[in-house]
């Protein structure tokens, strides 16, 4: 998201196979600030894709991350 000339109304959301669909300050373990959102503590079940999203719904750089334990 930081690449949009401003960050504010946007959000990072996740989708786990374990979790299903959720935003980042959603997740217990989870915050976001702007548009960076912060894991503080992963497990295996935080694995899935993960993208910003404008209000409107449009979805942007969607990334696949993997989680080891």
């Amino acid at each position: 998201c930081e690449d949009q000339s401003d960050s504010t109304g946007w959000r990072v959301r996740k989708y786990t196979e374990r979790w299903g669909l959720e935003d980042c300050s959603s997740s217990e373990l989870g915050s976001q600030t702007g548009s960076t959102c912060t894991i503080r503590s992963t497990i295996v079940y935080d694995t899935g894709v993960y993208w910003c999203e404008s209000e409107s719904g449009e979805k942007y750089h969607p990334v696949n991350i993997t989680v080891h334990c």
